[in-house]
C-alpha cells in the first residue's frame, strides 16, 4: 500500500491514546489505548501493519513521556516527529474542537502531521541531555535554598529580631553553624557561652569573630525583643531549614563540578569543550549562563538566524494590533526556556558592572529613556545573539566585531 497514514500519539503516564488517519483525513482505525511499553508498540505496529514503512508517527514533547517511546521508534527505522505542545493546541483550536479529550488531542496530532504545517523539534545530543538535566536540578535547588532563606529569615526577624544586627549576612557559613545551635535568642541567652561561640568562629579560616563579637551576640539575645512563644519548635523549625539549606547547598557545587568537566573536559580530543572555550572568552559572562545556553539551544546551526534563536528563547515582544489601537510598551512573550531566560537576565546584570561595552550599550539605551528592566533585556538579547554568533563562526569574543555601530534605543527585543 502505497498510501501514507498519519498516526498522533497523546502521551500520559502509563498508557497513550492512538489515532490515525490517512493522506484525506479520514480515520483509519478508531482512537485505541496502548501501554507504553515495547508490547504497546508492537500492538500498534501490528494494527497498522499495512502501511509499513509509509508510517509517520507524531508526539507532543509534554514531559519526559516522549523519550523511550521515540527512541525506540527510531531503533525500528519508523519515522517519528516531535512537536510543540502550544502548537498542537492551536491547532486543535483551530479545527474547531471546544472541548479536549485524550482522543481529539490524538486526532488533533495526526491531523497536523497530514497537513505538514508544523515545526519539527530537535533532538538533542546525549552531552546535551545530560547538561539540559544538570542545569534543570541545579535550578530546581538553588530556587529551593531561595525559598528556605526567605522561610528562616522571616522566623528570624521574630525570634531573634536584633541577630542581623551584630551578623550582617546570617547564610555564611559561621552564621549557619551558629544558627543550627543556638536558633532563636531563647536559645541563644540560655544555652550559649563565650567560649562555645569563639570554639566556632576558630573552624573557620578567614573569620575574624572573636570574644567580643560572642559578647555581643549573647547580650543582645538576653536583652531580646522576642517574646519567647513556640520557642522549641520556631527553633527547630530554623535549625533543619539551615540544614536543608547546607546540603542543598553542597549538592550544587556538586553539580556544578560535573557541569564544568562536561563543558571544559581534561581531555579536549576532538574538539570537546571548544564551545566553552569560545563563550567564555565574553566577559560578563559566566559558566552558569553558558551552561545554561547550551544545555537549552544545543547545536546553534539549527536556527538560520539569531532572530530565530531569540524567537526560541521568547525574549520578543507581544505585539497586539486592532485598528487604531496598539499597547503601549508591549511585553516579552515568555515562551521557551525559563531558565535560560533567567541566566541570560542575571548575566546582563553582571556584564554591565565587567564588560565595558555592554556597560556603554545599556548606559546608552537608559540615558535615551529606556526603562532599566528593558534596557537590561536588552543587554540579555544582545548577549544570546553574541553567543549565537560566535558559536555559528567559531570565534572567540571580539569588541569590535560586535559593536560595529551605535545601537538604537528603541528596537523591539
Amino acid at each position: 500500500m502505497s498510501q501514507k497514514a498519519y498516526l498522533g500519539i497523546d502521551l500520559a503516564k502509563a498508557s497513550s491514546r492512538v489515532a490515525a488517519v490517512d493522506e484525506s483525513g479520514d480515520e483509519i482505525v478508531s482512537p485505541f489505548n496502548i501501554s507504553n511499553s515495547r508490547e504497546g508498540i508492537q500492538k500498534l505496529l501490528l494494527k497498522l501493519s499495512s502501511y509499513k514503512k509509509n508510517l509517520v508517527i507524531g508526539m507532543e514533547i509534554s514531559s519526559n513521556y516522549w523519550e523511550n517511546m521515540y527512541s525506540y521508534l527510531n531503533q525500528k527505522d519508523i519515522a517519528c516527529v516531535l512537536l510543540n505542545p502550544y502548537q498542537v493546541k492551536k491547532y486543535r483550536q483551530a479545527l474547531g474542537s471546544k472541548i479536549k479529550t485524550d482522543s481529539i488531542d490524538a486526532i488533533s496530532i495526526a491531523q497536523l502531521l497530514r497537513a505538514k504545517n508544523y515545526d519539527v523539534l530537535c533532538v538533542s545530543d546525549d552531552k546535551v541531555l545530560e547538561l539540559r538535566e544538570l542545569v534543570r536540578i541545579a535550578h530546581s535547588f538553588e530556587r529551593r535554598v531561595k525559598d528556605l532563606k526567605k522561610s528562616v529569615l522571616a522566623l528570624l526577624y521574630l525570634t531573634f529580631p536584633e541577630y542581623t544586627k551584630v551578623i550582617s549576612y546570617p547564610f555564611s557559613k559561621v552564621s549557619m553553624q551558629i544558627l543550627s545551635k543556638y536558633p532563636t535568642s531563647f536559645h541563644m541567652a540560655g544555652e550559649a557561652t563565650i567560649g562555645r561561640l569563639v570554639k566556632i568562629f576558630r573552624r573557620y579560616q578567614g573569620c575574624n569573630f572573636g570574644a567580643d563579637k560572642a559578647k555581643e551576640l549573647i547580650a543582645c539575645a538576653k536583652d531580646s525583643f522576642y517574646s519567647g512563644k513556640a520557642s522549641h519548635s520556631r527553633g527547630m523549625s530554623i535549625s533543619m531549614q539551615i540544614e536543608e539549606i547546607g546540603s542543598l547547598t553542597s549538592k550544587i557545587k556538586d553539580i556544578e563540578a560535573e557541569i564544568k568537566s562536561i563543558l571544559d573536559p581534561d581531555d579536549k580530543k576532538d574538539g570537546g569543550g571548544l564551545d566553552f572555550d569560545i563563550l567564555n572568552s565574553i566577559k560578563g559572562v559566566g559558566i552558569g549562563t553558558i551552561a545554561a545556553f547550551i544545555a537549552a539551544v544545543g547545536d546553534v546551526s539549527r536556527f538560520s538566524s539569531s532572530d530565530k534563536l531569540i524567537s526560541y528563547i521568547g525574549f520578543y515582544p507581544k505585539i497586539f494590533e486592532s485598528g487604531k489601537y496598539r499597547k503601549k510598551n508591549p511585553t516579552i512573550v515568555k515562551a521557551g526556556p525559563k531558565d535560560l531566560r533567567y541566566m541570560l537576565y542575571m548575566s546582563s546584570v553582571a556584564a554591565i558592572k565587567h564588560n565595558i561595552c555592554l556597560k556603554k550599550y545599556y548606559h546608552d539605551m537608559v540615558s535615551a529613556g529606556m526603562p532599566v528592566k528593558k534596557a537590561l533585556i536588552k543587554v540579555a538579547v544582545k548577549i544570546a545573539r553574541m553567543m549565537y554568533s560566535m558559536l555559528k563562526n567559531r570565534q572567540y569574543y571580539d569588541s569590535s566585531r560586535v559593536f560595529l555601530q551605535k545601537a538604537p534605543a528603541f528596537v523591539a527585543a
